[in-house]
């Protein structure tokens, strides 16, 4: 955003040299002393009218004419900014744009969500449910005014997300994550090329419409992407076939506010002591309510269901059901079993 104070300082350097010229003027014009040349500077150029310090000769007028007109334009045009800045609201804007500015700086793994159509409010909302740091870039202002109250948890930036300066105005070296939920494939393909030589450990999602963007997008550095056409296809598939099924998987989620929620748990973060032993040593049920669902070993492959004697591996996860409830006792054991 320009600010509004670069036209102000112009106007406040002429002025000023508009003094500096006067006092010299006077100086040399009617042999004056500095503080008597200074003096008439000020009355001539605020029309105060007090009588001169001493008559003027003839070329003294000239130069007091001359100091008067220029003194009167510069102080009109300064008149009309300060009265167009006051309106047009110009001020404020640049100001709670700062304030924003300085808040994002002041970030450090938070994650970047580019663009508040539908599927990107859809991840705002879950991921403001998960308390994390969400700053938002969106560059339609009018649709930005409108969402900004919803997502007051969240940073809202006004810009295009594939100019670099936007994305680092987000303070992306510092984000952990990014996901580009642009309409147009090609917009997310330039966010994900310029977010991953921004900042190459960034974990990067991204919208795609079709199964050719998804390649493009993952060879571009994003990490996954998510076909919005492809999965509610599917959904609508399922719901036809099996409605009862799609019905339970309905009132489940990864996360946030939902009645039941399907946590993580990585196993490399517990104690030596509880990673090494089986899921039913964990005892999470008989600690939290929440079920394991399923198991990811050291290698990707997924157990659903596991077994309670299976052995925990390094770098592997377990994954859990529970409500909100639940999930707050397993966070707060987990907490407990990091300390």
């Amino acid at each position: 955003m320009n600010n509004p104070f670069h036209s102000l300082r112009k106007a406040l350097a002429v002025f000023a040299f508009i003094l500096l010229a006067g006092t010299v003027g006077y100086r040399y014009i009617e042999s004056y002393s500095w503080l008597e040349a200074f003096y008439m500077v000020i009355q001539t150029v605020s029309t105060v009218g007090f009588n001169e310090v001493r008559p003027l000769s003839t070329g003294g007028t000239w130069f007091t004419i001359a100091l008067i007109a220029g003194s009167f334009g510069t102080f009109a045009y300064g008149a009309g900014l300060l009265a167009q800045l006051a309106l047009d609201g110009s001020v404020q804007q640049f100001v709670k744009t700062k304030r924003l500015e300085r808040k994002v700086e002041k970030l450090a793994g938070h994650v970047i969500v580019c663009g508040l159509g539908r599927n990107g409010r859809q991840v705002v909302d879950r991921l403001l449910s998960y308390k994390a740091q969400v700053v938002i870039i969106e560059q339609d202002a009018e649709r930005a005014e409108r969402f900004r109250e919803e997502f007051a948890g969240a940073l809202l930036i006004i810009g295009d997300a594939t100019a670099d300066e936007i994305l680092e105005k987000a303070n992306i070296a510092k984000a952990s994550s990014l996901i580009a939920a642009l309409a147009s494939d090609t917009d997310n393909l330039f966010v994900v090329i310029s977010a991953r030589q921004l900042n190459p450990g960034l974990k990067i999602g991204a919208r795609a419409n079709t199964e050719s963007t998804e390649k493009k997008l993952l060879a571009a550095g994003a990490d996954y992407t998510v076909s919005p056409n492809l999965v509610g296809g599917a959904h609508l598939a399922h719901n036809l076939m099996n409605p009862g099924v799609m019905n339970f998987l309905d009132h489940l989620s990864v996360g946030g506010s939902s009645a039941t929620n399907i946590e993580e748990i990585e196993v490399d973060e517990l104690p030596e002591t509880k990673g090494s032993k089986n899921i039913k040593d964990l005892q999470i049920r008989q600690e939290t309510g929440c079920t394991v669902i399923g198991y990811v070993d050291e290698s990707g492959a997924l157990t659903v269901n596991p077994s309670p004697d299976m052995q925990l591996a390094p770098h592997s996860k377990l994954y859990v059901l529970g409500n909100d409830d639940e999930i707050r006792a397993l966070r707060k054991w987990f907490s407990a079993q990091t300390r």
